[in-house]
């Protein structure tokens, strides 16, 4: 992959930013220092990325031709400014990167490379949205309570979502104990904690070679093999991974640790759907209560679905979940322990293993409900679909 960039200002400078970038994946495609001649070079090389050495009115000027008619073409400045009123007008130029002068070359370079591919991925995501209205969607599985199936729910619901052909990403964000990987029943020495360390800037191609395939179609990006890594990775990066993916996948779903911190935030504000799971029980509800009224601060409960987990009946009705959480009852898994444990101990995930069963059953519903497939049940149908009636079928 080679990146292409103009060079912007006087010749000197220029001269000065070209030495820095003697690197096999840059190609300097020009050098221009006349406003009147930037569009035409622009036209003539198509650069990915224009470097801007200097703030000088003609290199302001030029800056913001370039952002309204040739936006396709970044602008960078990369100059010391110590000056708020002119890094103000750097900005309102249409500039949304500025890089120190001062940068050694590699870094310089690193620094490129990452603003390259977070451009890629964001004309990408623009470009999705504007062909597949109902796809590219985040689904972030949360829960103030750990073990309530959060991460059995993200595999399965994964597994039946592939299915009806749809490209599936799990992601295990619970950085300490997550355990996605056993449910799938593989071992990988590819985790998040290798990807971060190995790729500063993650981008959909270099986060694929760390993803694992499972023989559902469905891919996974591990949680660190031990948990004292689980700091390496940053809020940033994990947002990076995210937002990569969602341009090439119909669904990304997000599994993470069952508490609020910079990181479900992120998760939360990335997610186009959050399966919200809690239990029946009082303790259980009690927290679900104090964690939905912190998200309904953070982002409103509009993309928020209430899943209850390990269903049974008992005196708490559904109608009165809804009265004390203030958000009806989406969905409830029952409670069948004896086929989820020996599904995880197989390492088979349950839908596969046991397809017949009440919770396979329940969330092969869910998937059709986020997908907008049919659900057929697997006891009326002979086939070997599963639950699912692919789609134009």
């Amino acid at each position: 992959m080679s990146i292409k960039i103009l060079l912007l200002g006087n010749l000197q400078s220029c001269a000065l930013l070209q030495a820095k970038l003697n690197y096999e994946e840059i190609v300097i495609v020009g050098t221009v220092s006349n406003e009147n001649s930037v569009l035409d070079e622009i036209n003539r090389t198509s650069p990915d990325l224009i470097l801007i050495s200097d703030t000088s009115p003609m290199a302001l000027r030029s800056c913001q031709q370039i952002y309204l008619l040739r936006p396709r073409s970044v602008p960078i400045m990369v100059s010391d400014i110590d000056d708020v009123a002119l890094m103000q007008k750097v900005m309102q130029s249409g500039v949304h990167y500025i890089l120190s002068a001062k940068l050694e070359p590699l870094i310089l370079i690193s620094e490129l490379k990452g603003i390259y591919n977070n451009e890629v991925n964001r004309i990408l995501a623009i470009e999705n949205e504007n062909t597949s209205s109902n796809k590219s969607k985040v689904i972030l599985i949360f829960g103030p309570k750990d073990g309530v199936g959060k991460s059995t729910l993200a595999v399965n619901l994964a597994v039946k979502l592939a299915q009806n052909k749809n490209k599936v990403a799990v992601l295990d964000f619970d950085f300490q104990f997550g355990d996605i990987s056993a449910i799938f029943g593989a071992e990988s020495k590819k985790t998040v904690l290798e990807l971060i360390q190995e790729q500063g800037n993650p981008n959909i191609d270099t986060i694929r070679q760390f993803l694992s395939l499972h023989i559902s179609g469905v891919n996974f990006l591990p949680s660190p093999n031990n948990p004292e890594y689980s700091d390496s990775v940053s809020r940033t990066q994990a947002e990076k991974i995210i937002s990569a993916l969602r341009v090439y996948y119909d669904y990304v779903i997000v599994d993470c640790v069952a508490m609020f911190n910079e990181f479900t935030a992120t998760y939360i504000d990335c997610a186009s759907t959050i399966l919200f799971m809690t239990t029946k029980d009082i303790p259980a509800l009690r927290n679900a209560k104090k964690a939905l009224t912190v998200i309904n601060a953070f982002t409103g409960l509009d993309k928020v679905k209430l899943v209850i987990a390990k269903d049974i009946d008992g005196e708490i009705k559904d109608k009165d979940i809804a009265n004390v959480l203030s958000i009806p009852v989406w969905h409830k898994i029952p409670y069948e322990d004896k086929a989820a444990i020996n599904a995880a101990n197989q390492g088979i995930p349950l839908v596969t293993e046991y397809p017949r069963s009440r919770i396979s059953q329940e969330i092969a519903l869910i998937a059709s409900k986020l997908d907008g497939g049919v659900y057929e049940s697997e006891e009326k149908k002979p086939q070997k679909w599963g639950f699912w009636q692919p789609k134009g079928e």
